[in-house]
């Protein structure tokens, strides 16, 4: 299953629910309470997706990143009160880049992962934007039981059941082509994982969401397409046969609900219930 999304600061209005069933809430501190939270995920479909990405004093102390003291403990504990309000899938937490690769990193992340409260159907995602090779990155997350963030166009994604994907507008990087978006699909998916994230941090991250999704519902409807030509093909050679084959029959587009999901008319600028922002 591939949940695509944008990364928003606020709860999704209802030109986003409409469009897509996936968001990355990187939310104003301080958090609001877990009751509002609850209001939140309450109004929502259920089968709409949310990850919550970790606020800064979360992952970051006076001391350093991922440095112990009172008010981080505290930032984590909040962080996990609304993850829970929330029924986050994923809670996201980004070490910045002064969180370099070493000895003493992987000690504080080692420290840090333990005491992170675990839920059963929940990931924690580490997003490092320091120096840190994939390779190193994936075998620290292998052994703390992480997920991997990568940029699918700066990155390859790892082998595992859960990946997490964000696609990020780099200065060199101003905007998006189809095929980059076709790319960016194409690496998430690659090595098959049962659930799959695709977050888009970029202006206009909405636009490029459903751009997406757009671009996945298409592969999936020419897939069906195919899958049909193919059936009424074997029908035209195997005419007299007892036994047809129909096994092609259903491609099943579960994963993605809404067909109609181009980037024309994408928003309304000034419609401030229904349009995310960053």
């Amino acid at each position: 299953m591939l949940h695509i999304g944008a990364l928003i600061d606020r709860a999704p209005g209802r030109k986003y629910i409409g469009a897509l069933r996936f968001a990355e809430l990187a939310l104003r501190p301080p958090l609001p309470r877990a009751n509002t939270l609850a209001s939140i995920r309450k109004a929502l479909p259920n089968d709409f997706v949310l990850a919550l990405r970790a606020p800064r004093s979360a992952v970051v102390s006076a001391r350093g990143p991922l440095r112990e003291d009172a008010e981080l403990l505290a930032a984590v504990t909040s962080t996990h009160e609304a993850a829970t309000a929330l029924q986050a899938r994923a809670v996201i937490f980004h070490t910045p880049a002064d969180f370099t690769p070493g000895a003493r990193s992987k000690e504080l992340l080692r420290a840090y992962v333990e005491k992170l409260p675990r839920v059963p159907e929940r990931h924690y995602v580490w997003a490092a934007q320091g120096a840190w090779e994939p390779e190193e990155m994936q075998a620290l997350c292998t052994e703390l039981g992480l997920v991997r963030a990568f940029d699918p166009l700066e990155s390859k994604s790892s082998p595992g059941e859960v990946v997490y994907a964000t696609l990020r507008a780099l200065g060199h990087r101003a905007g998006f082509s189809f095929s980059s978006l076709e790319d960016a699909v194409t690496r998430t998916m690659e090595h098959g994982p049962s659930e799959a994230f695709l977050s888009v941090d970029a202006d206009k991250s909405f636009d490029v969401a459903r751009r997406i999704k757009g671009i996945v519902s298409q592969a999936i409807a020419e897939t069906a397409a195919e899958d049909d030509f193919d059936g009424d093909d074997d029908e035209d050679e195997d005419l007299g046969d007892d036994v047809s084959d129909d096994s092609d029959d259903d491609v099943s587009d579960d994963d993605v609900s809404d067909d109609d999901a181009s980037d024309d008319d994408a928003s309304d600028e000034d419609d401030a219930d229904e349009e995310p922002r960053r």
